[in-house]
């Protein structure tokens, strides 16, 4: 959204042009004799021209590393809260729902790009157009205002997101640095301090303007990640205790804080549009979908389970302060600081951009030095939220079922049952059926984020 050459922005900012376009087509009487007719001619996969465009193998690791991040270093923690067998199968639920959810939005965009004649769409724009295009004629006059309540949800989000790496950062290398040296342990600084210490270099991270130049890190900070994860899967295994004395289910309260766990540890839809906005052949992206979340729902039950299994009542997040304190599980400790450090700084490009496309507009000099000022008070602001509110398992619950219920549910739903509205037949009432109990399971998780934030 920033006019920075550097910035891979797929949201068109403005869609005035191509919806007054549509409209028009639509409301014309002449539009009559030739139905259907851009839906035939306009061939989005052809209009995109994307020199670097990824294939099904590479969209799918994509997209699982954006569902796989802090979520799963804490989902443990998730069945700790739920009960063993009640917060599995609710994982097998949540695997269900979550594709199904994404798999509406981008056929919902898929459509709207032959009406719209548009070659790509971010999230934003597709709630723009399905609302500025809808049934609901008073609505259209607040289609704005519904782009812009979307972006403050995903805005949101990645902050809360951002905060969650630096609480879990901060944990880490508290542990760490108490296990090398016992005047550390004797100190006994408070986690508040430990989120400062690393809001510096945080800071020098965000500084970076380019996500390109981050990436080669990402790919080697996930890989740090997921070697500490499985080291610590091991650890938990072999001290597993009977799993008949692990309870089962505990309670309501308690089952609706794991979904907010669970749903943060697997979702992936702020992530899938731009992954299908950029595949050489989209209308393969329900592959990408399937394998892609296959996986991520293995990782995530897996991890759940066994360490759910062997550290029981003691659960803490991240997974990884349960592994003893020995040489190597300690320098893996320091490489995982290094690498929440760096998803921060990926995270962070999101909800930057988004307020940098709004502020920008006041800087018409020096914009690179008001960027970096912006980027630091940023930054700095989001070290403060995590100082005052440190609690990592309430901060994934209330993204996971507040935000998320949003951004997962209700409005996946309600943009589809916009986009199909015309489709009057069996299959489409049936579909508004099943969008509005979608809907209504992300109204109970918003619900559920205020009733279990206590």
């Amino acid at each position: 959204m920033s006019s920075n050459k550097d910035d891979d922005i797929s949201s068109l900012c403005t869609l005035h042009e191509e919806l007054t376009g549509y409209l028009q087509r639509v409301e014309s009487t002449a539009y009559e004799l030739y139905p259907g007719v851009e839906a035939i001619d306009y061939d989005f996969t052809a209009e995109r021209q994307n020199l670097y465009a990824t294939n099904i193998v590479e969209s799918t690791a994509h997209l699982i590393k954006g569902c796989l991040g802090a979520g799963i270093l804490g989902i443990h923690e998730g069945y700790m809260y739920g009960g063993l067998w009640a917060s599995f199968f609710t994982t097998m639920v949540i695997g269900i729902l979550v594709p199904y959810c994404t798999y509406m939005l981008i056929n919902s965009a898929q459509q709207m790009y032959g009406r719209l004649r548009v070659a790509r769409l971010s999230y934003a724009d597709l709630a723009e157009a399905a609302v500025a295009t809808g049934p609901l004629m008073f609505f259209r006059t607040y289609s704005k205002t519904f782009r812009y309540f979307v972006e403050l949800l995903l805005f949101m989000e990645f902050n809360g997101t951002c905060c969650v790496f630096e609480i879990m950062a901060a944990n880490t290398l508290k542990q760490s640095l108490e296990a090398v040296s016992s005047h550390m342990k004797s100190f006994n600084l408070d986690i508040s301090i430990y989120i400062m210490m690393i809001s510096i270099p945080l800071i020098l991270l965000c500084l970076i303007r380019s996500i390109k130049y981050l990436a080669p890190f990402s790919l080697v900070a996930d890989l740090f990640t997921a070697v500490c994860v499985i080291t610590t899967m091991y650890y938990s295994i072999s001290v597993a205790k009977e799993i008949n004395k692990v309870p089962a289910w505990k309670s309501i309260h308690g089952l609706l804080r794991f979904c907010g766990v669970c749903i943060y540890s697997i979702d992936g839809t702020g992530v899938s549009l731009p992954i299908e906005n950029n595949m050489r052949r989209p209308q393969y992206f329900s592959v990408v979908l399937q394998c892609g979340m296959a996986v991520v729902i293995t990782f995530v039950s897996v991890v759940g389970f066994f360490g759910y299994w062997a550290w029981g009542e003691e659960c803490r997040t991240p997974i990884t302060i349960h592994m003893p304190l020995d040489t190597v599980p300690i320098i893996m400790q320091f490489l995982l600081t290094a690498s929440l450090g760096v998803t921060f700084a990926v995270h962070f490009w999101v909800p930057f951009r988004v307020i940098w496309h709004y502020i920008s507009k006041k800087y018409r000099r020096r914009r690179n030095f008001w960027e970096r000022f912006y980027r630091v008070l940023h930054v700095i602001l989001l070290s403060c939220l995590s100082v005052a509110f440190p609690n990592l398992s309430k901060w994934m619950i209330f993204i996971g079922n507040f935000f998320m219920g949003f951004v997962v549910f209700i409005l996946p739903a309600f943009i589809d049952s916009l986009v199909m509205w015309k489709h009057h037949s069996v299959n489409s009432n049936l579909q508004l059926f099943k969008n509005s109990i979608i809907i209504g399971i992300g109204i109970t998780l918003c619900g559920g984020a205020i009733y279990t934030y206590n």
